[in-house]
């Protein structure tokens, strides 16, 4: 019996001690179930995982040397990617070249990677019940309207994204994704810290963004939660904006040095929904509330508990005569 159970463990736990060949060969020849273990060195990208296994890098490099997808995940279960360096994605937007590549894949967790020069850094698309975990993320050094997004789930509801810290991208985005949790990311100097676009039931928990665009977008979407935030810009741009968006519940954080502090942008949409700020303060901000609403839409946005610290406007109601 015991002979029996190592012989188990030496099938599903494995090593390459020297890289000779193709690392994609390696993968193709893994058992499911497995776990392929790396030596820290340099493996040339491209590499297709179609199977259940977990391949751990232990600090290796993966360089798709400017081809395509680094590691493209497709119609799998339960496969863990970890402790990689993936480096050098293809430079195709319509492709949406990225570090990491998700496609029909099912419960896999994305942990603990670092994705350098790559044009998107993770892409899910209709892969359900993802988890991406303590990843670094980095765009291709490209003007902001080229470069990628660090994370975009699309059709991928169900899934967890929780203490990444990007930096010197575009978005971290959910499109068509419902029940997703955005939990203590850290987001700097990209785009938008964190979007919600026509998707329902998201939580963004401990955000913590610095000089970006927007630190956060919610457009077209209900039952959103955003708490325990805390966005500071440059006086250029804004912390956050509602767009058309319904039963947002936004609690317990603080927006600093913002432009706008916070917009309700014909929000809430929907008849009948509200949208609630609570436990917010507004801080040194060109303008803390900005009101580009109906009366009907501002009488549904229900602010408490509101402190406002030294902003130039506290509140600006930009249709306050319309009706």
């Amino acid at each position: 019996m015991l002979r029996e159970v190592l012989i188990t463990i030496a099938v599903l736990s494995f090593s390459i001690n020297s890289f000779a060949g193709n690392l994609q060969s390696v993968i193709n020849n893994a058992k499911s179930g497995s776990t392929v273990n790396l030596k820290k060195k340099v493996y040339k990208g491209g590499i297709v995982i179609k199977k259940t296994i977990t391949l751990n890098c232990n600090g290796a490099t993966i360089d798709a040397m400017g081809k395509k997808d680094v590691v493209s995940i497709k119609m799998a279960k339960n496969v863990v990617l970890e402790n990689c360096i993936l480096k050098n994605s293809g430079s195709s937007g319509w492709r949406m070249d990225a570090g990491i590549k998700l496609v029909g894949a099912k419960n896999a967790k994305i942990l603990n990677n670092k994705i350098e020069n790559c044009l998107y850094g993770i892409v899910a698309k209709n892969a359900k019940g993802v988890l991406i975990k303590g990843n670094e993320i980095a765009s291709k050094p490209y003007s902001e309207g080229v470069k990628g997004d660090a994370i975009r789930l699309w059709w991928s509801s169900n899934s967890k994204v929780v203490g990444n810290f990007v930096h010197d991208s575009r978005d971290v985005v959910s499109i068509f994704s419902n029940d997703v949790l955005f939990e203590s990311n850290k987001v700097r100097n990209s785009h938008i810290g964190t979007m919600v676009q026509n998707s329902d039931r998201n939580r963004i928990v401990n955000f913590k963004g610095v000089d970006n665009e927007v630190g956060i977008l919610i457009n077209s979407s209900e039952d959103t939660t955003i708490e325990k935030f805390f966005i500071k810009d440059s006086k250029k741009y804004r912390g956050i904006v509602l767009v058309r968006a319904s039963n947002t519940h936004i609690k317990s954080g603080k927006i600093e040095n913002c432009k706008k502090g916070l917009v309700f942008n014909l929000s809430p949409a929907k008849s009948g929904t509200k949208n609630y700020l609570d436990d917010v303060r507004f801080v040194n901000n060109l303008i803390g509330i900005y009101l580009h609403t109906t009366a009907k839409q501002r009488s549904r946005n229900i602010i408490k508990n509101v402190r406002y610290i030294n902003n130039k406007t506290n509140l600006m109601d930009e249709w306050k005569t319309h009706k």
